[in-house]
């Protein structure tokens, strides 16, 4: 999962490079319109669900496997 939301974070926050799995979402550029963007491809491409919220409670990709792998499809 963790490949797929770098793929996924790249693309949204158009990154030259996948991004750390340590790396705040929002220190790379992201803000609440990238979130929706972000949780909505990523209900598309992995079918679970992030909402807005989730990325600032869980702001690096390591930290959103870990709520995503802890809570099933949340």
């Amino acid at each position: 999962m963790e490949k797929e939301l770098q793929s996924i974070w790249k693309e949204v926050l158009q990154l030259d490079e996948d991004p750390g799995v340590d790396e705040s979402f929002f220190d790379l550029g992201g803000n609440s319109f990238f979130a929706a963007n972000a949780a909505q491809m990523t209900e598309e491409k992995l079918g679970v669900h992030l909402e807005i919220p989730d990325f600032y409670d869980h702001e690096t990709i390591s930290a959103q496997v870990k709520l995503l792998s802890n809570n099933g499809e949340k």
